[in-house]
């Protein structure tokens, strides 16, 4: 067999993208002890409103009010949570196309509940409020809350890879993610002929902090920094939000 090549600290060495091609488990979950319920109480008074027996029309402004105000500390709370505007490689300098991209959110009755909100906050002549309409926000924001929950509770800690080769030889490695900064801390095992000489558009890259070559196999055992590719760190903060939600 011909032997892996020694590495170095600071060296990046390079993953075939193959490795990426079989989802991940995410074992460990991490805890937020956020108090996602509030938004509930806000919905319950606005939808209170809504179906009482004779609202009026400033009860039903109230009531969209109240709504666009649960779907709003939600979306703060994400935020906080999850830094969108800080993941890898996405350009959006807000939250909203992030969330709609990572498949979190589908905004579109959303944006029309918060275009309604500013309407009603700025143009006199809004036309009357219909209660069916109301209604349908209500369920809206009601969906919107049901969507999120899970990630105001929990998100995975780890990503766990493993890659077989043959029915003797597997390659795993684990992802941690820095929510505040989405820098990532990498740290497996890997076969040689998994590495590659080059980068390339669709590999893993990965600076190494420590390393060793396994004397029985080859295999590179390491602990490092992700560094990319672009694609690469897309699909992987794609499992993180699908392993979350589960």
């Amino acid at each position: 067999m011909e032997e892996t090549a020694s590495f170095a600290e600071g060296d990046e060495i390079f993953i075939d993208p193959v490795v990426l091609t079989r989802e991940p488990d995410g074992p460990e979950m991490t805890d937020h002890r956020v108090d996602w319920k509030k938004q509930y109480e806000i919905w319950n008074h606005a939808n209170g409103i809504i179906s009482s027996p004779c609202p009026s029309q400033q009860d039903l402004v109230v009531a969209i009010i109240q709504l666009q105000r649960a779907v709003e500390l939600r979306d703060k709370m994400l935020d906080e949570l999850y830094s969108f505007t800080k993941i890898p490689n996405k350009t959006a300098k807000a939250p909203y196309p992030i969330m709609e991209d990572l498949g979190i959110i589908r905004p579109t009755m959303k944006v029309r509940l918060r275009e309604l909100r500013n309407r009603l906050a700025h143009d006199t002549e809004e036309p009357p409020l219909e209660r069916d309409a109301c209604e349908l926000l209500s369920d809206t924001a009601w969906y919107y809350l049901k969507a999120t929950d899970r990630l105001t509770q929990q998100c995975v800690s780890v990503l766990d890879f493993n890659y077989w080769m043959e029915k003797t030889s597997v390659s795993m490695f684990s992802v941690r993610f820095d929510r505040t900064t989405w820098n990532a801390q990498v740290e497996g095992s890997v076969s040689p002929k998994l590495l590659v000489g080059k980068e390339s558009a669709d590999c893993l890259s990965i600076r190494l902090r420590w390393s060793r070559i396994e004397a029985y196999n080859q295999d590179l055992k390491f602990r490092g920094d992700l560094t990319g590719s672009k694609t690469a760190l897309d699909k992987l903060t794609r499992y993180f939000f699908d392993e979350s939600v589960l």
